[in-house]
C-alpha cells in the first residue's frame, strides 16, 4: 500500500510549512468535494490508523471555497472518532465507508439503514419518533451526515439563487442570496434526512 496523500501532505508541510493539493482535493469555488477527501481519510486511517496525527499540525483542509461553507475533512475526521454521539465509532466508520462505496445513493441507503435500526431496536413508538425527528439525535446526526455524500453523488444543485451554508458539520442550511432562509429543498428524497428519517420509522414500525 503507498502513502496515503493526507500522509504526504502533512510532511511536506513539516518540512516546509507548505504544500500542494492535488487536482482531485480542490475545494470547488461552489458546492464541496467530500467524497473524494473522505476516500483519502480511509487510505490514511489502513495505513496509519484511526487518529489522525497529521491533522494536530495541518491547517483545516476545506472541502469547498463556496462564501459560508466553511467545513474541512477534519470536521468529518471529528464525527467520526467523536464519543459524543452514542452510536459507535466502528457503526459510523460503517455508515460512512457505505455512503461512498456502492454504486448508487438507493444501495447505500439500503446497507446504512439497517444498521441504524439497530439503535431503534427495543424502544418503544414514543421513543423513536422522538430520536428520528429531533435533527440533534444521534441517529438524525448520522443522518445529516449522509445526505452530505447523496447530495454530492446525485450530483444536486441548488437554483441560481440558492446556497448552501455551515458552520457547524453536519448541519447546513439553504439560504437566498438575501441571506433568508430558502424553501428549497433538493428534489431526491435521499438528499434530504428527514425523509431518511420517514423511511427508517416505517421500516421500523413493519418489524415491531
Amino acid at each position: 500500500m503507498g502513502k496515503s496523500i493526507i500522509q504526504k501532505i502533512y510532511e511536506d508541510f513539516k518540512e516546509t510549512k507548505n504544500f500542494t493539493l492535488p487536482q482531485h482535493l480542490l475545494p470547488p469555488e461552489k458546492g464541496y468535494n467530500l467524497i473524494k477527501w473522505v476516500q483519502e481519510l480511509f487510505v490514511y486511517y489502513q495505513g496509519e490508523g484511526i487518529i489522525v496525527r497529521a491533522f494536530d499540525d495541518l491547517p483545516p483542509l476545506k472541502i469547498s471555497s463556496q462564501c459560508g461553507l466553511d467545513t474541512t475533512i477534519q470536521d468529518m475526521h471529528k464525527f467520526i472518532i467523536s464519543d459524543l454521539n452514542l452510536i459507535s465509532l466502528e457503526t459510523r466508520k460503517t455508515i460512512v465507508e457505505h455512503a461512498i462505496s456502492h454504486p448508487s445513493s438507493q444501495e447505500a441507503w439500503q446497507k446504512i439503514s439497517p444498521l441504524l435500526l439497530e439503535r431503534l431496536m427495543n424502544m418503544d413508538d414514543e421513543t423513536v419518533r422522538e430520536d428520528l425527528t429531533w435533527k440533534f439525535s444521534p441517529v438524525a446526526e448520522i443522518l445529516w451526515v449522509v445526505t452530505w455524500f447523496f447530495m454530492e453523488r446525485e450530483e444536486v444543485i441548488p437554483p441560481q439563487s440558492t446556497y448552501m451554508t455551515s458552520n457547524r458539520f453536519p448541519y447546513y442550511l439553504w439560504l437566498t442570496e438575501e441571506k433568508n432562509q430558502s424553501l428549497w429543498e433538493p428534489e431526491n428524497p435521499l438528499c434530504r434526512w428527514e425523509w431518511l428519517a420517514l423511511d427508517l420509522y416505517n421500516t421500523w414500525r413493519k418489524t415491531n
